[in-house]
């Protein structure tokens, strides 16, 4: 007891200097927050450059105020629906285009159809329904084909854009005391990746080729029933990869919110024993934790915000061409049943309805991304 007696004095001595060299410490690099990370200008290279020039240039400003105000303008609706409508202008032309050509080619089927029955031979009739069918494939392959490019493109910059929010999701995490968190978000994000390039990138294109066979086959001969084999997989591959971003969903979830329970507990531990033990200096360091809180919660919630938007404006241009692309099969399957042209009517019918599967399997992918930045912006701060 006379040995605890003896230097217990000095050693609070030497522990309340030592916690105000940390609050000294803490105050000179409190101001960081100011600033971005670096890690956040990774995030916005892995943009395409065709999207960059749409974000305002206060968004590559190291001030965290200036970035502030070009999130809250990339959210606005105005700025939104101009993006859009600039992306719908881009492709409309094209649509047009191609729902005029296939529009002639019908014309031009049913009047031969028309004329099928002043031939005695059946045959003919037959050869001139064999012709306009591959003459409307033709057009499908060679317009439709970049439909397909884009989606390939897009899974390659959803894994690029993935790949550069680890870091700064890291970072975020990390500057506020949540360390097992950044851990958890940083190896869900790496699962994804891994999911997203393999079972889904690799299996788009020959799913998509399989599915044109199909309805080729059973719109060059009718006695050929596959609609039944087509509808089949087409249900079973996106009731598949729905499943599976549910399991990643599901995992990044359970992850990343039980971890920064654990952070908030351990870090609540050590500042009650600090307010305890010295409860001047631990209250004063409590203090300055809080407000390094708010700067990295304002961080988070910048970073996790427009980390959304981009992903937002990368998907637009993909979804934009599909459902335009799906529009212009749509009236051209229409004006065939007007036109009585049956066989085309199915080929068309079966190309729109995989562009709308597309269009569910893109959106699907991007809402795992979505939720880890969302999770990101709503997670509090364990120092805080």
């Amino acid at each position: 007891m006379k040995f605890h007696r003896r230097f217990l004095f000095p050693l609070l001595l030497a522990l309340t200097i030592f916690l105000a060299t940390i609050g000294v410490s803490a105050k000179e690099t409190a101001p960081a927050t100011d600033q971005m990370p670096e890690e956040f200008f990774t995030l916005l290279e892995s943009v395409p450059e065709d999207i960059a020039e749409l974000l305002p240039e206060e968004l590559f400003s190291s001030d965290r105020t200036q970035v502030g105000d070009a999130v809250v303008q990339m959210s606005d609706f105005g700025y939104l629906m101009q993006v859009l409508l600039s992306l719908i202008g881009a492709n409309l032309t094209e649509c047009l285009g191609l729902l005029a050509s296939v529009c002639g080619l019908l014309i031009l089927s049913s009047v031969c159809g028309t004329l099928r029955t002043s031939f005695r031979n059946e045959g003919v009739g037959q050869a001139f329904s064999f012709c306009s069918t591959l003459v409307i494939l033709l057009s499908f392959f060679s317009q439709s084909y970049r439909c397909l490019e884009s989606v390939t493109d897009y899974f390659a910059k959803l894994c690029g854009f993935s790949s550069a929010s680890v870091p700064i999701m890291g970072v975020l995490y990390a500057m506020g005391g949540n360390v097992s968190t950044a851990v958890a978000a940083s190896s869900g994000l790496s699962v994804f990746m891994a999911v997203l390039e393999q079972a889904v990138g690799k299996t788009v294109l020959p799913f998509c080729g399989i599915c044109m066979a199909l309805a080729l086959i059973s719109a060059l001969n009718p006695a050929l029933r596959t609609g039944t084999l087509l509808s089949t997989l087409k249900k079973n591959y996106t009731t598949a990869l729905t499943f599976l971003m549910m399991l990643l969903l599901a995992m990044l979830a359970a992850q990343t919110t039980l971890a920064a329970r654990s952070d908030t507990l351990a870090m609540k531990s050590v500042k009650f024993a600090a307010g305890n033990l010295i409860p001047v200096v631990g209250g004063s360091v409590s203090e300055l934790l809080r407000t390094v809180s708010a700067g990295v919660g304002f961080l988070r919630g910048t970073v996790g915000i427009c980390g959304v938007l981009l992903l937002i404006l990368m998907l637009m241009p993909t979804l934009v061409k599909l459902l335009l692309f799906r529009l212009t099969w749509q009236l051209s399957a229409s004006l065939a049943d007007l036109l009585g042209c049956d066989l085309e009517k199915k080929l068309l019918d079966e190309f729109a309805s995989l562009l709308g599967y597309l269009v569910a399997a893109v959106s699907i992918c991007s809402s795992v991304l979505v939720l880890s930045l969302t999770l990101l912006t709503h997670c509090a701060s364990a120092i805080g």
